[in-house]
């Protein structure tokens, strides 16, 4: 694709989608500032409900737990086949001066009692036909009951017969255990009507209002939501379906024609029995309109955008097309390594200012690609990426590293009489064999001084067995010119020194001129080493033998003196275990 569809393709959707953006957030914040008038509005009203409801529900818990001591009661749960409970209604009736109008009218208190079996037992009167026909509870929700150490609030949906018509009312139920000493005999249970008379008088107060909200309750999968039709009910229970309690709901529905903002409390949170919401609907379908109206306004007004912005880029395109697509083909011929050519300059403008930086970075990229080359022939790799990127300064640092000396044995004999060009075909020959080997196992080169190689295991980063590191780096070296030797068919003889421990690491020299190394006693070991070791040998000191004791063959130890040492010091000679 061309850059001038391109730019055409991109003007084009950021308009658009600036435009949706714009809508969306207008959307958002409408219906955040919906929901926070809506929320101001009847918040006052909804914690009123609330805060009515906790302080009955409050008396309701006092006067069941003095309701679970009564004698009546143990005596029921002790023995279920004898219904002796004709003082339970004075003791009843005790009680109900503590509870509201509503609640002390007679019809409107259920109570009976759950033995340990599961079954649901009356007190006083009997208990409404869909209690009685769930005499036994299943034995998981009785397992359920049975777990509760304290009061329990429950909400259920009874049905009742009125006018000769089937009505269905939420009660609010209190299950409280009843003991006798540590022992548990079952639950007492009060149902009262779960509607308030704060309820009731702020759904007349906003009927009066013509405000249309709504409030009710919600028990399980029942809304019982005055005013709401049956179908309107059936839609909610099918939004709410297979959600749990607390979790986010969809906070706008439709409902009999009417879109709603639904805002809901929960009445018993955490409870294991029947639970409750106190639910208010709120009417916004007048609002929602006329953010449909916005929508179609704002989209509108950016289809004509994105027509001018469309013409804008097809003039633009025609114009930048051309050093855009030099630059471009400037760029790919940089990707892959060419630094030779460079764009034309065509004009004064910023494209043209753009293009003689274009080609000046191309110069200093072709200068520090040379110098890469350069630094990385003159360095090991691994040192001179750590140059490059600024890791590595002047100074040093204590570490614990191997440091390995390979030299050639004879080689002064062996040169004798040959030709400078061959003698430097046979140490470039012969280094590059030995500095692969170093890098295939972990190690960086140091430095070569003549005919000797110095390598590094853990500076300047660990491995965390650099130790066997250089002791596999060694044994490898021999195998390495042995090949070599087969393939050249000239013998050359090397001898391998190896040390391990504490050194100082970094990089010495001036400020204009660096040289990454490392000093100490362990450098000066490994380079006696590789003296003492004879053609063929790897001698190591006792770090690196118990490094490489599980792989190798480490021969018995010998103490001999070394140059530079106070005292003889323990070596080692490593040989290949046999198969």
């Amino acid at each position: 694709m061309s850059i001038r569809w391109k730019l055409f393709l991109s003007l084009f959707v950021l308009t658009a989608g600036v435009s949706a953006l714009v809508l969306g957030l207008a959307e958002r914040e409408f219906r955040a500032s919906t929901r926070e008038q809506v929320g101001a509005r009847f918040k006052d009203q909804i914690d009123s409900l609330l805060t009515k409801r906790a302080e009955r529900l409050a008396k309701v818990r006092d006067a069941c737990a003095k309701l679970a001591e009564d004698e009546t009661v143990r005596r029921r749960l002790r023995d279920p086949d004898t219904h002796d409970a004709r003082d339970f209604p004075k003791r009843l009736e005790a009680v109900r001066g503590r509870l509201d109008d509503r609640t002390r009218g007679r019809e409107s208190i259920l109570t009976g009692v759950v033995t340990l079996d599961g079954e649901l037992l009356p007190l006083g009167r009997p208990l409404p036909t869909p209690l009685r026909q769930r005499r036994r509870r299943p034995p998981e929700e009785l397992r359920d009951l049975a777990r509760q150490p304290s009061q329990e609030v429950a909400y259920v949906i009874l049905e009742a017969e009125r006018d000769g018509k089937t009505t269905r009312d939420a009660r609010e139920v209190v299950v409280t255990p009843v003991r006798e000493g540590d022992e548990m005999l079952g639950w007492f249970i009060m149902g009262i009507d779960a509607r308030t008379r704060d309820e009731q008088i702020f759904q007349r107060a906003e009927e009066i209002s013509g405000r249309d909200a709504r409030t009710g309750l919600a028990v399980e999968d029942e809304w019982l939501v005055p005013g709401l039709s049956e179908q309107g009910k059936q839609q909610l229970a099918t939004i709410r379906a297979g959600t749990e309690w607390g979790d986010d709901r969809p906070d706008l529905v439709e409902l009999d024609g009417e879109r709603y903002y639904v805002a809901s409390a929960p009445l018993n949170p955490g409870s294991p029995l029947g639970r409750g919401e106190q639910v208010t609907l709120f009417p916004i379908g007048s609002l929602i309109d006329a953010v449909a109206q916005l929508r179609w306004k704002v989209a509108g007004i950016a289809g004509l955008a994105t027509l001018a912005s469309a013409g804008i880029a097809l003039f633009l395109s025609a114009r930048f097309n051309r050093p855009i697509t030099a630059l471009v083909a400037g760029t790919e011929r940089i990707r892959r390594g060419e630094f030779d050519e460079e764009v034309e300059v065509r004009s004064k403008d910023e494209f043209g200012h753009l293009a003689g930086a274009f080609n000046r970075m191309t110069r200093d990229l072709a200068l520090k690609e040379r110098y890469h080359e350069v630094l990385g022939k003159v360095s090991d790799p691994a040192v001179a990426r750590r140059l490059m990127e600024g890791e590595l300064e002047l100074g040093g640092e204590v570490l614990e590293a191997a440091v390995l000396f390979c030299d050639i044995r004879g080689f002064t004999a062996m040169t004798d009489g040959m030709p400078p060009a061959a003698v430097i075909d046979l140490l470039n020959e012969h280094m590059t064999a030995l500095t692969g080997v170093v890098a295939e196992h972990g190690g960086v080169v140091d430095k070569f001084v003549g005919d000797l190689v110095m390598a590094l295991f853990g500076a300047p980063q660990s491995h965390g067995d650099d130790a066997l590191r250089a002791a596999r780096c060694a044994m490898a070296m021999l195998e390495e010119r042995r090949k070599l030797d087969e393939s050249t068919g000239r013998v050359v003889e090397i001898g391998i020194g190896v040390a391990c421990g504490p050194l100082v690491a970094g990089c010495m020299g001036s400020q204009d001129r660096l040289n990454y190394t490392v000093l100490g006693d362990r450098v000066n070991l490994a380079s006696r080493l590789c003296s003492a070791a004879d053609p063929g040998e790897v001698v190591v000191d006792q770090t690196v033998a118990d490094a490489a004791r599980d792989e190798f063959t480490v021969g018995a130890g010998t103490t001999i003196a070394l140059k530079g040492f106070a005292r003889p010091v323990a070596t080692f000679a490593l040989t290949p275990r046999p198969r």
